[in-house]
């Protein structure tokens, strides 16, 4: 006899670990389109500006934040009620992403914007746009697809986690990590000659992904898998304790470069001389180095609980972040140099990130028992990085325009604004994880076993 649906199912019984990673990849897909080829979208056929472009990530982030905060409360009052399982929940929140991803076709369909061989106003034209094309609809997908998009992670981290400890919950977070990531890899460089032909289809074809995933969610259990009991998980080392309260400031800190760096991209690319289909290939550089930074540390495991790993991967981040930003004001005209330069750059950002990510998110599940809210959490902390970044970015380019900084670009500016918030954090974060050290020396029990 199969469980009872809305009760936690025993900690034995972990969901099979191939449909959490087929759903992952799928839906990874369209963290490609939304959070990295959106701002193509935006640039080639709607004429974004920087700023407009960083409004969207700003949007981004302040509507992902409570879907991924307030997921865990609704779930709670759903197994109360005895109503949705959390499968239940990720079938709802697949039919409305599918949904939304066509309201920009609907839009243009109501509009009666004309389309020549395909393509909406003639195709896309760089950044001037297409003209008489209904821009608000790209505002509106943003604000609904992002917090269905922080409220769909925690729980498919809940399914992945759930059931697993020690060997098994590292192998399968190894695992998970290659799989969402490699997704991006993929899909982005797709991306490009999508919108080359006609910028929504990639949209309308990730309605199609998201309808597949739901189709995947027959085959996960009702519930996530618990935790194993005390005594059968050992308790994990104090320094995992003292290394998530640093992450959990460093992990936004990562995601404010993330979502800095993807608006400026197609912008910078395009003033290098780099054709939109090929833009989004050099783009996905960093992708790939994360991917293949998630690949060594799921095969390797000498990074567990030591401190170096975590600062390193927060090093070569910001000097990283910073070269890419600033090369191209500082090798004018593009060129080999200046490609050059921001390939590698790309390609050491991709491995800051990547080990920033894969470490908060072990510890997270490690610590957190593999509940939702401890996946909410982490979530919940990539939510404020995809805010603070675009803030900084407006902040800079309004300074430029009202004439505050003595630059005419604002790149400069927003490089120097994103280095000394993540400064400063780091700097929060070692204070906040000093304390978790001191707390350990006088309840080390109390520490090891709680549920953050």
């Amino acid at each position: 006899m199969s469980p009872p649906a809305h009760r936690p199912l025993p900690h034995t019984v972990p969901t099979p670990l191939w449909a959490v990673l087929a759903f992952t990849f799928l839906n990874s897909i369209g963290s490609a389109v939304i959070s990295q080829g959106i701002f193509f979208i935006a640039r080639e056929a709607y004429g974004f500006g920087p700023a407009e472009r960083f409004g969207l990530g700003l949007v981004y982030g302040l509507t992902y934040i409570p879907g991924a905060l307030f997921i865990g409360p609704l779930l709670r009052r759903l197994r109360q009620s005895g109503s949705l399982s959390p499968r239940a929940v990720l079938g709802v929140v697949m039919v409305l992403m599918a949904l939304i991803c066509w309201l920009p076709w609907l839009a243009e369909a109501m509009q009666q914007v004309p389309r020549v061989g395909g393509v909406a106003g003639g195709g896309g034209t760089g950044a001037a746009g297409a003209p008489g094309r209904p821009a608000w609809s790209l505002w509106v997908v943003i604000a609904l697809y992002s917090p269905l998009s922080g409220a769909m992670w925690p729980m498919v981290e809940a399914f992945l986690a759930g059931g697993r400890s020690d060997h098994q919950l590292r192998s399968a977070t190894g695992k998970f990590n290659v799989c969402w990531a490699g997704a991006l890899v993929v899909s982005l460089p797709a991306i490009g000659p999508l919108i080359e032909w006609d910028a929504l289809l990639s949209m309308q074809g990730l309605s199609a992904i998201h309808l597949a995933a739901a189709a995947v969610l027959l085959t996960f259990n009702t519930q996530p898998g618990g935790h194993p009991p005390h005594h059968e998980h050992a308790p994990h080392p104090p320094v995992y304790s003292q290394l998530l309260a640093f992450l959990r400031v460093l992990l936004p800190t990562a995601f404010l470069f993330i979502s800095t760096l993807a608006p400026y991209l197609p912008g910078a690319l395009g003033a290098l001389g780099i054709e939109t289909t090929l833009a989004t290939t050099v783009a996905s550089t960093w992708l790939l180095s994360r991917v293949l930074t998630f690949l060594v540390m799921e095969r390797w495991h000498g990074w567990h609980g030591r401190w170096s790993t975590v600062l390193i991967g927060g090093t070569v981040l910001l000097a990283s972040f910073a070269v890419v930003v600033l090369a191209p004001i500082a090798l004018p005209g593009g060129g080999t140099v200046a490609l050059a330069a921001v390939i590698a750059a790309l390609a050491g950002f991709g491995i800051g990130v990547g080990i920033i990510y894969c470490s908060a998110l072990y510890y997270a599940m490690e610590v957190g028992a593999a509940q939702v809210d401890a996946g909410g959490t982490h979530e919940t902390l990539i939510g404020i990085g995809y805010t603070v970044g675009p803030a900084c970015a407006l902040a800079a380019i309004g300074a430029t325009h009202t004439r505050l900084a003595p630059t005419t670009g604002y790149e400069p500016i927003m490089a120097g604004l994103v280095c000394v918030v993540a400064v400063l954090a780091a700097g929060y974060g070692i204070r906040v994880a000093r304390r978790s050290t001191a707390a350990d020396r006088l309840a080390p029990a109390e520490v090891q076993t709680r549920n953050p």
